[in-house]
């Protein structure tokens, strides 16, 4: 009856840490702001009033065990990619139950891999979706307010050329399994979650007939930290990011820059050691980076090709040791035309 996507975002340390050591302060703020919730939906001040009501009175709290509010507000946002699309795909009169074993199964499977959910987590997360019900909350409303934009970063569902998204409410047979390149859009659920405990929101035996990735469809980056955490004048360039969310701020300040690091790792290997390394074949990391970043300006004005192909030797070892890692090709400096490039 629905399904969740693909690509779930992961708890980062920074929320994961302070609830580890606390599971029941989580609990207790989480119960805190549905009661700020419900009382806002009462007054009449709709889902995004809600929404801000139950932020405003959990969000100290979790302060207080340790988890800074820019966090707290960016794994919100990251809940609302995992779930969010399951809440949308779910049938739209779906019970408070029912929400609450999606929420609970979603930050389940957000788990940081070899960490189990506590106890104190999971009924947090389903006595939200029971308050959402009796707050007369739908799903797909839910959906609606806890997912970025469709089309923007972050929105976890396929969206056609014109940015719209391709699914239809309550149908997870609309959206299409696999995108172009046969990676995994959708997963089912968890078959020992709480979906499959309630017994009422699995989807059938076989699963769904999807419809093919048409070819003018995109898939948006999907959620991260780095995303998460973008203000609104952002964007994944300005953020440093390439068009598929990844390489940004996040995930460079946790990269291993040792030899199994893909191509850093390589570069580091090629310039006698990650910085910092002190051992007495390492060279100078920022005179190599120097002089690797001069030959790539001098690759960029070759015509024969582009740069990423293509890396003009300045005799320098090192630097083309870790192009060539990089698996461009080294070009003597010798081999181009000066005049290339000149008009």
């Amino acid at each position: 009856m629905t399904m969740f996507p693909a690509n779930m975002p992961e708890m980062p340390p920074e929320m994961m840490g302070p609830v580890m050591d606390n599971p029941q302060g989580f609990a207790d703020a989480m119960g805190s702001g549905m009661e700020a919730f419900s009382a806002a939906m009462e007054g009449g001040g709709g889902m995004e009033a809600a929404f801000e009501a139950f932020g405003d009175v959990a969000g100290p709290m979790m302060m207080d065990m340790g988890v800074p509010m820019e966090v707290f507000d960016a794994v919100g946002d990251m809940v609302g990619a995992a779930v969010g699309p399951a809440m949308m795909m779910a049938p739209g009169d779906a019970g408070g139950g029912d929400m609450g074993a999606m929420m609970m199964d979603a930050v389940d499977m957000m788990m940081p891999e070899g960490m189990d959910m506590p106890p104190e987590v999971g009924g947090a997360m389903m006595d939200m979706g029971t308050a959402m019900g009796d707050a007369g909350v739908m799903p797909h409303d839910v959906a609606g307010e806890m997912m970025a934009p469709p089309g923007e970063p972050g929105y976890p569902m396929p969206c056609d050329a014109a940015g719209d998204p391709v699914c239809v409410p309550g149908d997870p047979g609309s959206v299409p399994m696999m995108d172009m390149g046969g990676e995994a859009i959708l997963q089912a659920p968890p078959a020992d979650g709480a979906m499959a405990d309630m017994g009422t929101i699995m989807p059938p035996p076989g699963g769904y007939d999807h419809p093919p990735m048409g070819g003018d469809m995109m898939m948006p980056p999907p959620m991260n930290m780095d995303i998460a955490m973008m203000g609104p004048n952002d964007t994944l360039e300005s953020m440093g990011m390439n068009p598929d969310g990844s390489g940004g701020p996040y995930e460079m300040g946790t990269m291993d820059m040792g030899g199994d690091a893909g191509g850093m790792g390589a570069m580091a290997d090629a310039m006698g050691g990650a910085p910092g390394d002190s051992s007495p074949n390492a060279q100078d990391p920022m005179d190599e980076m120097d002089a690797a970043m001069g030959s790539a300006m001098d690759g960029a004005m070759d015509q024969g090709g582009p740069a990423a192909e293509t890396f003009v030797s300045a005799g320098n070892d090192a630097a083309d040791a870790s192009a060539a890692a990089a698996g461009a090709e080294v070009v003597p400096q010798d081999d181009v035309d000066p005049s290339a490039g000149m008009g």
